[in-house]
């Protein structure tokens, strides 16, 4: 082909537009003005990204900080992110003329004449399908908004796992919290007990007395097992997050003042859900994937041109001979299938369902992404509320089963009254640490459903 035609024409598939529709961003939501509870918004984005510093309690950071590093589906993650990576640099090499090489020599002779003959050969060869419509282009597009989708997949991995061992962790707490509270409880339980014997051994009270004392203590008891397997459990679950053993976990209970300690609820605006929460974000990139791929199906409708061109020589035992007998050949060609129109045009047809279909998904991200977090302010404000009522109720709880001891005493009482003051007691103690340990389990939670834990 002569080249003042061949350049013009590479020339002009350089400048071509791409075939099918461009990306246009996610479609448009009707985002609320606030939250339902109006609580207030994140000082900065770093606050909410690493939100588990907020809580004040450098063991926990220290559990996430090793998840981070060892836990088996972040290393799953970063693995798929390298797949997508070398993907997308296959994809690109599409783009460019594929180029091959060979090159040989030969040597013969007879051992009764001590003669020998030499040969060499070389060839090289390129081929080159210019993307004049875009398809490759396109595949190069879809291929980098997957990426991009493995990229937040790695980042909702991430976000998931610092919820998980938060959770866990908090869980943990109360279940210790729990054990101290009922073995303080059995103690006070005991000593009761005591004071019912001596009234029973001394005439002053019935076996009733007794039988009520031994079943509050007994009731107590049977307790103290189910919280050492919720140790024992949460340990466990702790563990497998930082892709260990349970063996290898070390766990001390911090300080009141620490594992107390209540954080600002870093909420932020409806608005900022939609760009920093890693789902949404992989939602709207797989969309941007599947327009794309809509583009590879329409360039497949259209006539390929092929470029083709090649250089040899050979020469025989004179290697100078080799550059004079070189040779070229330089070709074009323009092919389409035309007995299959029914298949292209129906893979044009899948192309735009799947995105049609990936825009509704886009949509369903969003709109439990909303209803999540909703949840969490939700039960955050509830139990808010109800705190101080349980720690009236403690208070007075502790004051009935003391008073309630002392008119027992005194003969003024009878002893189903202590009995019953002192399980109310344990209740509502029991009561207060769980809400403040799920007050502190529902901002991690809210986190997550924010999209926390996570550099955009």
């Amino acid at each position: 082909m002569n080249t003042r035609v061949l350049l013009p024409l590479i020339a002009l598939c350089l400048a071509s537009c791409a075939v099918g529709p461009d990306f246009a961003g996610a479609p448009d939501q009707e985002l609320p003005a606030g939250w339902v509870n109006h609580l207030p918004p994140a000082s900065d984005a770093h606050s909410l990204s690493a939100w588990w510093d907020s809580f004040g309690d450098p063991q926990l950071s220290a559990l996430i900080a090793r998840g981070f590093e060892a836990n088996p589906d972040m290393v799953s993650a970063a693995l798929s992110v390298a797949a997508a990576e070398s993907q997308l640099r296959s994809v690109r090499s599409g783009l460019f003329p594929g180029v091959s090489a060979s090159a040989g020599g030969s040597n013969s002779g007879s051992y009764q004449t001590s003669t020998s003959h030499g040969g060499w050969s070389g060839a090289l060869s390129a081929s080159w399908t210019p993307d004049i419509w875009g398809g490759t282009r396109r595949e190069v597009e879809a291929a980098a908004a997957t990426l991009g989708s493995q990229y937040a997949a790695a980042a909702a991995t991430r976000t998931a796992l610092a919820g998980s061992i938060a959770a866990a962790y908090i869980q943990w707490i109360t279940a210790k919290e729990s054990l101290r509270i009922a073995r303080e409880q059995l103690a006070y339980q005991e000593r009761t007990y005591s004071i019912a014997k001596q009234r029973y051994d001394n005439g002053m009270s019935t076996g009733l007395d007794l039988a009520e004392s031994q079943a509050t203590i007994a009731s107590t008891r049977a307790q103290i097992p189910q919280y050492e397997a919720n140790i024992l459990s949460y340990e466990n679950a702790l563990a497998t997050y930082l892709g260990t053993t349970v063996d290898k976990l070390s766990l001390s209970l911090p300080a009141p003042a620490v594992y107390n300690r209540i954080p600002a609820v870093p909420t932020g605006l409806p608005s900022e859900l939609l760009r920093r929460r890693p789902d949404i974000v992989r939602a709207e990139h797989e969309l941007h994937a599947a327009t794309a791929r809509i583009g590879v199906s329409v360039a497949d409708l259209f006539p390929k041109l092929s470029l083709t061109g090649s250089t040899g020589s050979r020469a025989g035992s004179d290697f100078a001979q080799f550059w004079k007998n070189s040779t070229w050949d330089l070709g074009a060609s323009v092919g389409r299938s035309i007995l299959n129109n029914t298949t292209l045009n129906e893979a044009v047809r899948q192309a735009e369902l799947a995105q049609q279909k990936s825009v509704q998904s886009y949509r369903q991200t969003v709109l439990a992404a909303f209803a999540e977090v909703e949840n969490c302010l939700i039960d955050y404000a509830r139990l808010t509320n109800q705190l101080p009522r349980y720690e009236e109720a403690a208070a007075a709880n502790r004051r009935s089963a003391e008073l309630s001891l002392q008119l027992f005493n005194a003969g003024n009482k009878d002893f189903l009254n202590v009995a019953a003051a002192e399980r109310q007691w344990l209740s509502s103690e029991l009561s207060i640490i769980a809400a403040r340990q799920n007050i502190r389990l529902t901002l991690a939670k809210l986190c997550t459903a924010l999209g926390g834990g996570w550099e955009p």
